[in-house]
């Protein structure tokens, strides 16, 4: 038999939007935006809810299905239809990728616009779930919710929007992750994220702040042409490998305690200031740096294996003199 305890689709709403709430409401320094609950969705029809706990996973799917016809038809029912299949993601079939894009291939094209089955609004809630081959390309959702969830293949979120709170919080990108042309309406928060391959966020947009506090970019990070309206923090964030903010702007970008491993270029990227209280660059990298106008490395010190230099303003109308806070 089928190890999946019944829940009605109602709690499993209300259960989920409390944590998300409850998310916004204690991120310190932050000012909470809290998400209006949808409507209570109709209740889903008998013979449906049974075919959800099926033990047959082709039974589920067609399960699922049915509920997202019904769903078309009654926009109060989509928000608990998505949750369902959210839900689904965490039942352990054999054939387990096989199964997640099975879930992909009736959930998105609710959520990508210009589908004749677009539904606007929609929220992905989830957590503590490992995601296979995740492509949300294109894709117009309101809040994402995808904390310490380990994403297997490449991550893909090329050109998609986030109109409320986004959070990538504790995740690990166990491949490439692709944030290109993603627009971040209320911005974004990446806190103590792993990237273990390609990070690429070049051309993104935050109309809200960006959070990427102890994250680590462990391979070629691109943050070309970003465009942040408001504060960027990267305080103790490490960037081993090759990493570039070519023309990226920048209300306040801070850097306080990050390393910076690899070629890291900032030429011709702006903000109103660049601070870089503690950071450290290597020295024994011979490769070009280009740092913003007036930051580069400490006193030349004798260049030798694991050596580090903090980095320092030039000039002190430039930045916090001396590189401090």
């Amino acid at each position: 038999m089928s190890t999946l305890t019944p829940f009605p689709v109602l709690a499993l709403i209300g259960a989920v939007s409390g944590a998300v709430t409850a998310w916004l409401l204690l991120r310190r320094d932050r000012p909470a935006q809290i998400l209006t609950p949808s409507a209570p969705p109709e209740p889903v029809p008998d013979e449906v809810a049974v075919r959800l706990l099926a033990d047959d996973h082709t039974a589920r799917l067609a399960a699922l299905a049915r509920l997202a016809e019904l769903a078309d038809g009654d926009p109060g029912a989509r928000q608990g239809c998505v949750e369902e299949i959210v839900a689904q993601f965490r039942y352990r079939w054999p054939g387990q990728p096989t199964w997640q894009a099975e879930l992909w291939r009736l959930l998105l094209p609710h959520l990508r616009p210009g589908s004749p089955r677009f539904w606007p609004g929609m929220d992905l809630l989830t957590d503590r779930q490992v995601l296979h081959d995740v492509d949300l390309r294109g894709c117009r959702v309101r809040a994402v919710l995808f904390q310490d969830v380990r994403f297997v293949g490449d991550a893909r979120f090329d050109g998609a929007t986030f109109t409320r709170a986004a959070s990538f919080e504790g995740s690990c990108f166990a491949r490439h992750a692709f944030f290109g042309g993603a627009r971040f309406e209320l911005g974004a928060d990446f806190d103590n994220t792993t990237f273990t391959g390609t990070a690429v966020f070049a051309g993104a947009t935050a109309t809200g702040r960006l959070w990427f506090e102890d994250t680590r970019f462990s391979g070629r990070t691109d943050f070309t042409g970003l465009e942040c309206a408001e504060d960027a923090s990267f305080g103790g964030a490490g960037f081993a490998g090759r990493t570039s903010f070519r023309d990226a702007r920048f209300a306040d970008a801070f850097f306080g305690g990050a390393r910076f491993s690899g070629h890291t270029d900032f030429t011709g990227a702006t903000a109103e200031r660049f601070r870089f209280p503690r950071a450290r660059a290597r020295t024994d990298v011979h490769v070009v740096r280009q740092w913003p106008p007036g930051w580069g490395l400490g006193p030349p010190r004798p260049l030798k294996p694991g050596h580090w230099a903090e980095l320092r303003t030039g000039v002190a109308s430039d930045g916090p003199p001396s590189g401090l806070d």
